[in-house]
């Protein structure tokens, strides 16, 4: 063995990997006992100010170092917050951690308690002036933010807006628009109701005057009410 140089130099290569595999293996047990604390917390994305605040105490009561801190702890400590409907959290060598927060976008108040976002999420934030207001069954939330942004599209080329939207607990739903307009769309067929409020709101608000009250639960037409008047007129019903 001596003697072959060629083994001699393999040997050696060997005792030198093993040699290193047992330096790294070291380190690394030494570092993952919190050795190498992290320093800094990185969030991105904390647009409000209940975020922004938490963001800026990230360091507090982090436990482990770099190698040993539980991201998925992390991650969800950030996602209990109020504003925030998911984080991602990172590792970035040697001594930080990269938090990437997607924040709720608000659609409308939910219940006068809380907010709805885009996506049909309610979330735990006092809603703010200037909302539209929805009234409805928690279990409804996903599907009242669907029809909420369907509506929304249907009424954005006649200039209005919604303002509130009440459903009651069999389903059934009204809207009260910016302009003061209340529209009653019943449980059936909202698609097919709104489309035909439409269709016909320019007609016969120019043929009836400015409207108060519009009651689509007609198979074939519409029932309105002028502004001024107490009065009712039926168009087509059935």
């Amino acid at each position: 063995m001596w003697n072959k140089p060629e083994l001699l130099t393999r040997l050696a290569n060997w005792l030198m990997l093993v040699t290193l595999l047992y330096a790294l293996l070291v380190t690394v047990r030494h570092y993952a006992d919190g050795s190498l604390p992290i320093r800094r917390v990185d969030v991105l994305g904390a647009n409000h100010a209940e975020t922004r605040q938490a963001a800026r105490t990230a360091l507090q009561g982090l436990q482990g170092g770099f190698f040993s801190v539980n991201l998925e702890q992390v991650r969800q400590g950030y996602e209990a917050l109020p504003w925030v409907k998911s984080a991602l959290v990172r590792k970035v060598w040697p001594d930080r951690l990269v938090v990437e927060l997607t924040e709720h976008v608000p659609a409308a108040a939910w219940n006068a308690q809380a907010m709805l976002d885009v996506h049909g999420e309610v979330f735990p934030v006092r809603p703010y002036a200037g909302l539209p207001r929805i009234y409805a069954p928690d279990a409804m939330a996903l599907e009242v933010a669907h029809r909420y942004g369907e509506f929304a599209r249907l009424l954005a080329p006649m200039n209005l807006k919604i303002d509130s939207v009440q459903v009651s607990a069999r389903h059934a739903w009204r809207l009260r628009l910016a302009n003061g307009l209340v529209v009653e769309l019943g449980r059936e067929r909202l698609s097919e109701r709104m489309r035909r409020f439409v269709a016909t709101y320019s007609l016969v608000e120019a043929k009836a005057g400015r409207l108060a009250y519009v009651d689509l639960r007609y198979p074939n037409g519409l029932a309105v009410r002028q502004e001024a008047h107490a009065g009712q007129a039926d168009a087509g019903k059935a």
